[in-house]
This record gives C-alpha cells, structure tokens and sequence, in this order.
C-alpha cells in the first residue's frame, strides 16, 4: 500500500499539459532519482521477467483474482498482494526454478495503476456497488498501460471511456440487484472473456454501455415528464385552491354563482399556470379577473358602485366567457354558469336603493380597467404571494448548483441511509425542492432553507458527474509530484 491510500485531498491539475503530465509518469515509473542502477538491471533482463511474461500472467489470473469493494475499509487497494498472485502465476507458467521478479519499469506501471483505483475508491460521487464494478476492470486497465503507451495522455481512449460510462450509468444506483448494474455486469463479464492485447473488446463493451446509456436516458426522462408533470398539476391545484380561498373568502358567494368561480373559473387559473406559469402574464389576469367578479359580488353601498357595476357587468360577463371558452369545459356548464352570472348583475342593479340615480350612470361611463372593482389601491397581498416572497429570500441562499437535473447524496434521517437522487423540480412559490430516482419516481421533498443547512453541515452534498479516470488521474499526479520535491 501507497502512502497515497491515507491522502483524504489532493489539489487537482491540469491534465491537459501533457509534457509535465509524461514527465511525472517518466519520472515515477523510471525512478530516476532514486534507482537508476535497479533500472539498468532490470532492463538487463537477468533474474526479470519479460514484459510478455506479465502479460500472458495478467491474461491467465483476468477471470479469477477478483477484489470486492467493502465500504468503511481502509485499505482498498493492496498492491503487494496483486504484485505476489502476478508473480506465482508467472512462475507457474514459466516453471523457473531460480526465483524470478518483475522488472522495475513494469512494477512501478502497475503501482500507478494501482494508486489509479485507489482513487476511484475514495471518490464519494461514486457508490459502493459501481466501485466494485471498476475494480473488475484492473487487469484490462493494467494490460493496457503495459501496452499502450498513449494511454495515459489520450483522455479518448476507450478504456477510460468505458470507466467513466459506467461511472456516469452507475450515479443513482445503490443495490447490486438494480437491473442496470446486473446488465454492466455481464458487458463486463464479456470484456473480462475477451480482452487479450486489443482495445477491440474495450471498444464493444463501450458500445453496449452507451447503447444502455441511451436506453435508461430515455426511460429516465419519459418516467420523470410523468412524475413532475403530477408534481406541478398538484402544486397548481393548492395554488388556485389558495387564491380562491382568500379572494372569496369575506364574499358571500350566492349558489347560483359558486359553480362559476368554484369550478370554471378555477379550472381556467390551472390551465393558465401549467401553461405559462406562475410569473406570466396570464396568470396574474387570471387573478385579476378573479378579484373583480369577487368585488363586484360584494354588496353595493355606494352610488359609485352601483354606477360602476352598471355600465360594467356587461364588461365582465363577455371576459369571463372568453376566458372559459380558451378551455376544454362543458360549454352548457359554461354558458350556464355565466348566465347565472348575468341574473345575478341584473337582479342586484335593479333591486339597489341607488337604481332611482341610474341617470347619473350615462355620465360616468368610464371603461372596466377605470372601475371601483379593479382599483388595486388597497389590495393586500394573497398568503400566496407572500410567501412567494419569502421563498425567493430563501432560494437565494441556495448554492448555485443546486437546479434541476443535478445529482445529490441526500440525507433522510439519523436512522436511515443516504439516498443518491436527482433534483427533479424546485417549487419557487413555496421554496420546496423535489428529488427523484434514476426510475424518475419522487423519493423525497425538502425544504430549501432545511436543505442548505444539511449541505453546509456536509450531512447532504452533490454528486459531480465528471470524469471519474481524469480526476484519480489527477489526484495520483498531484501526489506524485508533492511527493518529488
């Protein structure tokens, strides 16, 4: 084991330099400073065996020498016991009698490798059945640093491709009986047969993982569209349901008029929420329209009421009816609704106490927007709206990374294990923040101010979804040269 197996963070580089990148490896592998006359002895051949000689060992223990994950462990990568079953199997096949080893250039390749792997088991973003998952990929991997001497500067090659797809595939998945591990296993499984010397099985293995990739992208998306679509349909519902509750609640509404407002009326603000949404336009006039037929259903105890709801109400009928006919509702049941509507207009005009001084309506015909029923002047702010306003003080704490389709450990109690889910939607109006499986299927919902204290306090964090071979890459490195000055 490495002194780099106990390194909790190591500064990250940029791998893109590829001259420093090749001079840390060179450096490393060759020993340099350290152990030239090993070098030149190993290179001498005498008492080493060959790079052939590992390889046909590598390929002969490829389907037996397995290594399990087991989370909490301290040390997951142990190199000397590799290095020791590679050594017993290249004696068994050379069947020397003189005890041989591995030439130093090829050991300190493995180690490399080897730090490689310890350092995907140390990523949190990685679960504990996918890092089991990579460690079926060291032997292929250590193969192909012995032959490919491009692999470690080519951020396209495919075996490292292949690590970070499963990676990426394995994000939500916590439980080797998940359909999607079970099928990386078997991908695997064909690779482990079929790799000798060519990256062709590294290529047809990434080639089904991608095809999978695509496959559950879809379903994800087709099953979450399901799941978010109910979530807002419900969310729209307590939204209407709040609004006409406080805008009707110190009117009494006659029976013949609560059908209109309790139900078509209503079904027109839900329609206008899930189609533009709760900041558009629509919405707000779908309100506003609500706030003048409530008034205007208040007693009258003015002249300038009375004036207002008789040159109007006329106004607001043919509105409500428009508005209703732009949905899909019973349009007898509409057509009832406002006519009822209408009688009630009529019935209240000509029964006020303010009917003898209809003359003076003639004179003060001014237009609905000027009325007494849409004067905003003292309207308070619906429970809605202010807590719409508290909710963007809270959101604005959030960290910029938490939007939809980010991927999170999430803590669920003091009991009960993390779960990795997808942050699905955010509720702006109530500061609620809904997260989902790789199935799509709603887990669980949080509050954003709980939220943020749970990130703070590291109980809950994002699960990056980068590429999982350039940033053990780049751990390995940054260690190596600390280590070397």
């Amino acid at each position: 084991m490495s002194a780099f197996d106990n390194t909790v963070k190591i500064a990250t580089i940029n791998l893109d330099d590829k001259e420093y990148l090749s001079k840390i490896i060179n450096d490393y592998v060759k020993d340099n400073a350290n152990n030239n006359v090993a070098l030149r002895s190993s290179a001498s051949g005498k008492n080493f065996f060959n790079r052939d000689d590992v390889l046909k060992a590598l390929t002969n223990i490829q389907l037996t020498y397995k290594t399990q994950y087991i989370a909490g462990q301290q040390v997951n990568i142990n190199t000397d016991r590799f290095q020791t079953a590679l050594l017993n199997s290249m004696a068994k096949m050379s069947n020397v009698a003189i005890p041989k080893t591995m030439n130093q250039i090829d050991g300190r390749t493995i180690d490399f490798v080897e730090m490689i792997f310890g350092a995907f088991l140390r990523d949190q973003n990685i679960s504990s059945v996918i890092k089991s998952l990579l460690l079926r990929l060291q032997i292929p991997v250590i193969k192909t640093s012995l032959i490919d001497h491009n692999f470690f500067y080519d951020n396209k090659h495919p075996a490292r491709t292949l690590l970070d797809t499963i990676a990426h595939l394995g994000l939500g998945i916590e439980e080797d009986n998940n359909t999607v591990y079970q099928t990386i296993n078997l991908i695997l499984d064909q690779l482990l047969r079929s790799f000798d010397k060519n990256v062709v099985s590294f290529r047809t293995a990434l080639t089904s993982l991608q095809r999978l990739k695509t496959i559950e992208k879809k379903k994800l998306k087709q099953n979450e569209d399901v799941t978010r679509s109910q979530i807002v349909k419900e969310h729209a519902r307590q939204i209407v349901l709040s609004e006409l509750q406080y805008h009707t609640m110190n009117v009494k509404l006659p029976k013949p008029i609560q059908p209109l407002l309790l139900n078509n009326w209503s079904t027109y603000m839900f329609s206008s929420y899930l189609k533009f949404g709760k900041s558009s336009y629509e919405w707000q006039e779908s309100i506003d329209i609500l706030k003048i037929v409530t008034k205007s259903l208040s007693p009258i105890n003015t002249q300038d009421e009375w004036i207002s709801l008789k040159n109007n109400y006329e106004e607001i009928i043919s509105t409500v009816k428009s508005k209703l006919a732009s949905t899909k509702q019973n349009k007898e049941k509409s057509f009832m609704a406002t006519e009822n509507l209408k009688r009630h207009y009529k019935k209240t005009i000509d029964n006020s106490k303010y009917f003898e001084e209809k003359a003076l309506a003639k004179e003060n015909n001014a237009p609905l927007k000027n009325s007494v029923y849409a004067d905003k002047t003292n309207d308070q702010p619906s429970p809605t709206e202010e807590k719409e306003q508290s909710s963007k003080n809270i959101m604005s704490e959030l960290p910029e990374y938490v939007k939809p389709g980010a991927w999170f450990k999430i803590y669920t109690g003091d009991d009960t294990p993390p779960r990795r889910l997808k942050l699905s939607i955010i509720t702006s109006e109530n500061a609620r923040i809904i997260f989902v499986d790789r199935k799509g299927t709603m887990v669980i919902e949080k509050d954003a101010s709980k939220f943020s204290i749970e990130l703070l306090n590291e109980k809950s964090h994002l699960l990056e979804d980068h590429s999982v071979f350039d940033h053990a890459l780049s751990q390995v490195i940054s260690h190596i040269s600390q280590n070397s000055r």
